[in-house]
């Protein structure tokens, strides 16, 4: 997992951002027609989900909350009777669809108001298209950073202190516990009735009747005689208890028979014993997520967490689940920075910047970064566009932008950018003992002359050259086993005059290499909701 960038190095490299406004005529001009007939065609889809987006997180004002009750109650009754109502009326469901859609066109007419439908393509339209988008990605990025990312550095061995080994560890621990509870009812009543036959079965046979004679013709008189004599109040307590069982306990147990007795949820066993099942998981898994995110959830999860009892008893279940002291200790409370006047939210996305180092071998003059005029410069990006060196490549510009509010109507969103370097300085990839302030480039010739010295090998007659016996073991061809695609001691691929065939074999046809420096950087955005635009 990667590290937060330190603040010696955020210090360094940071941009200055520029103020502006979210103007339409820019944005439009800026984005491919692709981009923007996909806004076009996606703009409903887009509005929906950030509706739902609004609902799940309880977010929009007393109307939208009222709607997040009506979400959260259909939801509840669609894991209830959701599979009966597809069984046996699967199509109330498109009349459902119509009946909503009818009522949405009769409350436009009444009302006066353009659908959503009739204004595609419209500025208006594109303009809040793209603030819901960055409202959704703000939101995909706050869930990716608290939710997905550490589950995947878990599953990935990323974390130190807790692996997978402590998550295999509980998973194996757990799995009995979710058998009890998900197995049927009837896996667990069966093998009780069957005992329950079989010594029925066994009590019938001739000798266990001859036995049973016995024991209650000469056994159990003898006995009795024996205890009446020496133990009278121990006879008198058993005399009770059976009395009490024939009266009491058996009509109960004879009507409870196994074989008939109909095992609800609420009566035998407990819950969720032998009773758990999909539906109830979607259930209590769904209403989590949907109510996460409300204001009584959150006052609730606040205050039970104020709780030093709760906090001890939530710490030491983890302790002993996962095994660490490490997971542990990070449920304990921190002292809370002081809170901005504003509401504001800030996501992190790490960069790589890449740049190539690109070189060609003339003859007399050994590797050089004169290049023909009609190839990739000495210094390229991926795309083989020129770019600035190591030594005076500078990051981006950040930008502060007002964009219309997606959560308070009437004001905007500010919307800032910076840009921050996480390494210290650039390294070569695979390399990383060779870095920007330990390479000192060699002096290069001149582009003009290396275009006069490709002129002259162009018109001398070239003879067939012998190569060596001792070439030819260390070049083999990339097609066989075992040659490896990395790179040199120095971070070089070699490859021929078309720049192709790369490879970290140097030799006889190798006349270009290039390597690759790279340095990460970190994009901070911040947003703050509800400003009011200065004019």
């Amino acid at each position: 997992m990667s590290e937060k960038p330190s603040t010696e190095m955020l210090a360094s490299g940071s941009r200055i951002a520029s103020v502006k406004s979210l103007s339409f005529t820019e944005a439009m001009e800026g984005l491919p027609p692709s981009m923007i007939q996909l806004l076009v065609v996606l703009a409903p889809t887009i509005d929906v989900v950030h509706r739902a987006l609004l609902l799940v997180t309880w977010r929009g004002g007393y109307v939208t909350r009222v709607q997040s009750w009506i979400l959260l109650m259909g939801y509840v009754l669609t894991c209830m009777y959701g599979y009966e109502l597809l069984r046996y009326a699967p199509q109330a469901l498109l009349l459902l669809v119509l009946g909503y859609t009818w009522l949405c066109r009769s409350f436009a007419r009444v009302t006066s108001q353009r659908r959503a439908s009739d204004e595609c393509g419209t500025g208006q339209t594109l303009r809040k298209a793209v603030s819901q988008l960055a409202d959704i990605a703000d939101f995909v990025s706050a869930v990716y950073e608290c939710l997905l990312r550490p589950v995947h550095d878990v599953l990935c061995w990323k974390v130190p202190g807790y692996g997978p080994v402590q998550l295999v560890v509980f998973l194996l621990a757990s799995w009995p516990l979710w058998l009890l509870c998900v197995l049927p009812q009837h896996l667990w009543v069966t093998p009780f009735y069957y005992a329950k036959t079989t010594l029925s079965a066994l009590g019938a046979s001739a000798p266990a009747v001859a036995l049973s004679n016995y024991y209650h013709a000469h056994i159990v008189p003898a006995v009795y005689a024996h205890m009446t004599t020496n133990a009278p109040r121990l006879v008198a307590l058993f005399t009770k208890l059976s009395v009490w069982t024939n009266v009491y306990l058996v009509p109960v147990v004879r009507s409870w028979d196994l074989a008939h007795m109909p095992l609800k949820l609420q009566m035998f066993p407990p819950f969720p014993i032998a009773a758990l099942t999909l539906r109830h998981v979607l259930l209590v898994g769904g209403v989590i997520v949907l109510t996460w995110c409300s204001p009584w959830a959150t006052l609730i999860r606040a205050a039970l967490w104020h709780s030093a009892f709760v906090r001890h008893v939530v710490m030491t279940v983890v302790r002993v689940l996962s095994g660490s002291e490490t997971v542990a200790s990070r449920l304990r409370p921190k002292p809370q920075p002081k809170q901005k006047n504003r509401a504001a939210d800030e996501f992190e996305t790490e960069f790589v910047f890449e740049i190539y180092e690109n070189q060609r071998w003339w003859i007399g003059l050994d590797w050089t970064a004169a290049l023909l005029p009609q190839e990739r410069p000495s210094w390229s990006d991926s795309e083989n566009h020129a770019v600035a060196p190591p030594a005076s490549f500078s990051l981006p510009q950040g930008s502060r932008i007002f964009m219309p509010s997606s959560r308070v109507s009437g004001k905007d969103d500010l919307r800032t950018t910076q840009w921050r370097w996480i390494d210290s300085e650039w390294h070569v990839a695979g390399v990383q003992s060779i870095t920007s302030s330990s390479y000192t480039p060699k002096k290069s010739m001149k582009a003009s002359e290396a275009q006069r010295l490709s002129k002259e090998l162009a018109t001398e007659p070239t003879e067939p050259v012998e190569v060596p016996e001792d070439i030819k073991d260390v070049a083999r061809p990339m097609a066989e086993p075992g040659v490896s695609v990395d790179v040199d001691d120095e971070g070089w691929q070699y490859g021929d005059n078309a720049w192709e065939k790369l490879s970290k074999q140097s030799g006889m046809g190798r006349y270009t290499r290039r390597r690759r420096w790279l340095r990460k950087a970190v994009l901070i955005q911040s947003v703050e909701y509800g400003v009011q635009r200065s004019s």
